[in-house]
């Protein structure tokens, strides 16, 4: 993971001078005049559960969705910032890399939830920074214990249905269209409803906006 965010750091120079600033005041997506802007996204969470004893962001993961920005009709700096609300798919975990002592008893698990973003964007020419919330429904689970045997119906019921997460990242327009998203997630309460487990995970993702 290490290898991939010093990849893309390094990129990033390049890509700038290669492509230059968006001039004559235009911003990211095709149609400068809408009103609303749709960007959709597809990659890869890398991810940690904080509790299960597992260290390290060593489960990789699925994070696929889709945003719907909300263009200010402004001329000055507050235009720069853009609200949006978004759907999305997201799978997060732990696979071994620590102590097999958890409270769970577990040598990896596997969660995955259907989330709704509601964010806001700071845009600057190519750059976009983004902060927010997230609301997450758990819809699937699967965990394995340390012998090898799926135990998900025994202790499925321990983690919650509901979710909500903290998100902050950026992202880096190589086009007008296609960008390069990194976004940092915490959970804010426990996900699991017996002892204190929260999830981490870094985000990589392609977003193409319309």
């Amino acid at each position: 993971m290490r290898r991939i965010i010093i990849f893309l750091i390094l990129l990033m120079p390049i890509w700038a001078q290669a492509q230059g600033d968006l001039t004559d005041g235009k911003t990211i997506g095709s149609n400068q005049d809408t009103r609303f802007r749709l960007t959709l996204l597809a990659g890869f969470n890398a991810s940690q559960i904080d509790g299960d004893e597992l260290a390290g962001f060593n489960k990789v993961g699925v994070n696929v969705g889709g945003q719907v920005n909300i263009l200010l009709d402004r001329n000055d700096w507050v235009g720069r910032f853009q609200p949006s609300i978004g759907i999305g798919f997201t799978q997060l975990g732990s696979t071994p890399g620590g102590q097999d002592e958890s409270i769970n008893r577990f040598q990896r698990f596997r969660l995955a939830y259907a989330q709704i973003p509601v964010m806001i964007h700071y845009i600057d020419q190519r750059w976009v920074f983004s902060t927010g919330f997230a609301y997450g429904r758990l819809v699937n689970t699967n965990f394995i214990d340390s012998n090898g045997l799926d135990v998900t119906d025994e202790v499925s019921d321990n983690y919650r249905d509901d979710d909500v997460n903290f998100i902050g990242g950026m992202t880096y327009y190589i086009t007008r269209n296609i960008g390069i998203n990194i976004h940092w997630e915490h959970s804010i309460f426990s996900i699991n409803s017996i002892g204190r487990q929260v999830h981490r995970l870094i985000t990589f993702r392609a977003a193409y906006t319309f």
